[in-house]
């Protein structure tokens, strides 16, 4: 009965390293999701004087996923992934659109 118990141990213990893993790596793809999508609308809307909604009609595939928000007040693309991976791009007249660490 020992056995059963050690086995099953191990088998969630492996389970949840796999799973952490893989949330790692997701976690990763959705910053880079995030930044891509924030610096592209950035560049659109504040230096070639688009709308949001045309430039969002020249994203690649996959990127319909990430959500994106202008801030005119302060010049800003905001790119979001699930609600929870968040990245910013800010317009200057000197650097034109960076991303914000």
């Amino acid at each position: 009965m020992k056995t059963v118990w050690w086995i099953l141990l191990a088998a969630t213990v492996t389970a949840l390293v796999a799973f952490g893993i893989y949330a790692a790596r997701v976690a990763d793809q959705a910053g880079v999701g995030a930044a891509a999508m924030a610096k592209v609308a950035c560049s659109c809307v504040f230096i070639d004087g688009r709308t949001l909604q045309a430039c969002r009609a020249d994203d690649p595939p996959g990127f319909e996923q990430v959500a994106v928000e202008i801030d005119n007040k302060d010049k800003a693309a905001i790119g979001r992934v699930l609600g929870i991976v968040t990245r910013r791009a800010t317009y200057s007249e000197t650097y034109g659109c960076t991303l914000e660490p």
